[in-house]
């Protein structure tokens, strides 16, 4: 018998109850749970659902014992769109595919791209006037996908990257929709299913026409695409047309998502902050005196680093990672886990705890000193996941985010427009809903 005390959390009443604020602000009220109950809170969901804060616990679930929880939530119910790419998968498919597509992500390897990064960045921020108003979120979706295609695809998205975009941010949408409320099937025609259906046209269309012209290329460049089409397996087979399309997918999608939530997170609280933009700044001057930043400049970036893994904090793009249990489980805080039972790690949950983070709204990029950092235990900041399924792009994804900082903000400064309302939007990334209005001013 299991004389396991009681995890609190909200009544089945008090979720209905709150519905209307779940519905405006689902990560705040997420983190407000966590202030009520502790570092495990149950929510009577359709499934039991713990959502966790315990640094043990989430290192056990994500690396100890990672064998025993399978992915839920959001990328499941958007496996449509997905497929079995390398977001998705499980074993044995997903090791056999992260082997195969590892060596496109070495240091070595992603050095070639620091280049293109900075020039892509400086030719979309030159076409800023001064004085003029910009939506930061849509300017930085078409420039991380120029920098997503480019790098891993060698194509160049400039006429089909708005189009891809707002596909993605379409399908994510109804996704999130779908996995929040009833769902129907596709066959009916209601409107969100047709934006759902549409969107995934769009997605499909567009890498299967890459996947085709590349097979008819006689000089093939060398990128993920080209390794992905000549790759073979341990015993000789070739990797389908469908897994091909699902790991082309996913990697397209979370090169230029995540990225663009993650810059105009970074850009927005800077905005808010001008002593840090200041401070930043003067790095810039300092280090780079006006050139483009390159790879090797990285290590002297110290404070835009601490910039870009502050914003992470207060708004990680990855904001929850949602996993289900298939057999029992006693986690090192003492509770336990039944089978089936789903799990949320909530990255803008954990992130804020105050026992790790003193005053934890509050911006500030000084947390990230290496004195301080060293002080905190291993998974209270998460931003990349972790085990065996950490982001394959991480090293990609930081470079990029210090190299698009760096490269806009030495020559500009941007300012919110008075009067807008930001609030996150929590769909499979956390994005800024309706985007960012900013004033461009050069310096």
């Amino acid at each position: 018998m299991n004389n396991q005390p009681k995890t609190p959390g909200p009544s089945r009443l008090q979720l209905v109850r709150a519905y209307p604020r779940i519905r405006r602000d689902l990560t705040r009220y997420l983190a407000d749970l966590a202030t009520q109950y502790g570092d495990t809170v149950l929510l009577p969901l359709r499934y039991p659902t713990y959502m966790v804060r315990n640094p043990a616990d989430i290192k056990h679930i994500l690396v100890a014992n990672f064998q025993n929880y399978h992915k839920a939530g959001g990328l499941k119910v958007g496996e449509e769109l997905f497929g079995q790419g390398l977001v998705t998968s499980e074993c044995p498919l997903h090791p056999k595919q992260r082997r195969i597509m590892q060596p496109m992500f070495h240091r070595g390897t992603i050095a070639k791209f620091g280049e293109l990064m900075a020039v892509l960045t400086n030719d979309r921020a030159c076409g800023w006037t001064d004085g003029a108003l910009i939506n930061l979120s849509t300017e930085l979706m078409h420039l991380t996908l120029a920098i997503v295609g480019q790098s891993l695809f060698s194509v160049h998205v400039s006429q089909d990257g708005p189009g891809i975009g707002s596909a993605f941010v379409q399908c994510q949408t109804e996704i999130t929709r779908i996995q929040r409320g009833f769902p129907l099937p596709s066959f009916f025609r209601i409107p969100a299913n047709r934006r759902y259906q549409q969107g995934l046209k769009t997605v499909n269309d567009y890498i299967l026409g890459l996947m085709q012209t590349r097979r008819t290329d006689p000089n093939p460049p060398d990128d993920l695409l080209s390794l992905l089409l000549a790759s073979r397996y341990e015993d000789g087979t070739t990797m389908s047309d469908q897994q091909i399309r699902d790991e082309a997918v996913t990697l397209l999608m979370a090169g230029h998502e995540t990225m663009t939530n993650s810059l105009s997170w970074a850009l927005y609280l800077l905005s808010q902050h001008p002593q840090v933009m200041q401070k930043l700044q003067q790095e810039l001057d300092t280090v780079l005196a006006g050139r483009l930043p390159a790879m090797a400049d990285l290590p002297a970036l110290r404070y835009t680093d601490m910039v870009l893994a502050e914003s992470m904090r207060v708004f990680p793009p990855a904001w929850t990672l949602a996993r289900r249990t298939l057999q029992e489980d006693v986690l090192p805080s003492g509770l336990t886990l039944p089978v089936n039972s789903e799990v949320l790690l909530c990255q803008f949950v954990c992130h804020r705890n105050p026992k790790y983070f003193p005053d934890p709204t509050r911006f500030d990029p000084e947390r990230f000193d290496p004195a301080i950092k060293k002080e905190w235990p291993q998974f209270a900041y998460f931003p990349f996941g972790a085990g065996p399924r950490y982001c394959i792009g991480e090293s990609f994804a930081k470079m990029e985010g210090v190299i698009v900082l760096a490269t806009i903000l030495q020559q500009l400064t941007l300012k919110l427009k008075p009067g807008q309302n930001i609030i996150p939007e929590p769909l499979i990334t956390l994005r800024p809903k309706n985007g960012i209005w900013m004033k461009v001013t050069r310096r």
